[in-house]
């Protein structure tokens, strides 16, 4: 063995015992902290896992295994530590009690729980700017992506190409993916608060409809529209449908039918076949039709509202006849 692997190897193994030292000391530190500070956990009576749980690399009971007590005080990663005790309790059942309970106590000055106590100051701490000029929610996003950029699998995936993965291959309980159960879940949202996922109305139903919307106005009568639409979903089919324009308290729903998106029946036979959708969509005339009406029977079905079609070629004609009927309705009423 050369002079130089000689005298590395002599450096290799002082620097670890200088560190062995250091990690003993803090061991030792923390292990005199541990017994004064939760003296409590060795009285008689508890139970492992239920009121503490032991780490077994220091034998010390405590209520919970921190991140920072493995790569501070024993000088292990995550990692190290997992693989070296795998299946090791790392939090008691009455720690998780106690923070309940805790969080949900309320604070007689604020009205706020400790949770919603937490929020608020951890939200004002983010929302502090350094002297960089950078506040606490750009410094935790830079981390996180940074973080998931590193993170690099034998595949040569980062953590953001492998939680996408995992969205749309994760099957859970009810049989959908986590992808679509995350998409039921925003249009059910959408529904429940009148709100449409899209960019609203199009320019053309916007002009096409504005006679009734000013209609609607005058006669303060209550409508959804744009920004704001009628949702609902069929049970029996597991679709969502939002309509165009809806007044719910005359059980009317109108649907604005542009040439480009929707077929119309009254089409000569020529033009029901050459007709498609814009942007490549594989659907027929009939599938679009059939979807159109599939809507409106079940807008029917489960709110007992009846459906008027606003065609683009017919478009003045359908709409003074929906005018007719509100005024119909308004004298009835």
């Amino acid at each position: 063995m050369s002079n130089y692997t000689n005298q590395t190897k002599l450096l290799s193994d002082e620097f670890a015992f200088v560190i062995n030292i250091r990690m003993n000391t803090k061991l030792n530190q923390f292990i005199k902290r541990n017994q004064k500070r939760n003296t409590h956990l060795y009285s008689n009576g508890l139970q492992e896992g239920i009121d503490y749980v032991v780490c077994p690399a220091s034998g010390q009971r405590l209520l919970i295994i921190r991140t920072d007590y493995i790569t501070k005080v024993l000088g292990m990663s995550i990692e190290q530590y997992d693989q070296t005790y795998p299946d090791t309790q790392k939090r008691c059942h009455a720690h998780k009690q106690n923070i309940k309970q805790g969080l949900h106590k309320f604070d007689p000055k604020t009205g706020l729980t400790r949770y919603e106590a937490g929020q608020v100051k951890a939200r004002e701490t983010l929302k502090q700017i350094d002297e960089y000029g950078v506040s606490g929610y750009t410094r935790k996003g830079q981390q996180t992506r940074n973080t998931h950029l590193r993170n690099i699998d034998s595949a040569g995936k980062n953590g953001y190409r492998r939680q996408a993965d995992a969205r749309i291959t994760t099957v859970l309980e009810n049989g959908l993916t986590v992808e679509q159960n995350a998409h039921r879940k925003q249009k059910e949202t959408l529904i429940k608060n009148n709100k449409t996922g899209s960019g609203g109305a199009s320019k053309q139903s916007k002009k096409a409809l504005s006679p009734v919307i000013a209609f609607l106005k005058d006669h303060n009568i209550k409508f959804y529209f744009d920004h704001e639409e009628y949702g609902i979903k069929d049970n029996e089919t597991g679709n969502y449908y939002f309509l165009d324009l809806t007044i719910p308290d005359y059980s009317i729903a109108i649907e604005y039918q542009s040439y480009a998106w929707h077929a119309d029946p009254n089409l000569t036979e020529t033009e029901w076949k050459n007709w498609k959708p814009p942007k490549g969509y594989p659907f027929t005339s009939q599938q679009v039709l059939t979807y159109d009406y599939n809507k409106a029977r079940s807008l029917y079905k489960n709110r007992g509202i009846r459906t008027y079609y606003v065609w683009q070629k017919t478009q003045e004609t359908d709409i003074e006849e929906i005018i007719c009927l509100l005024k119909t309705l308004i004298t009835k009423y």
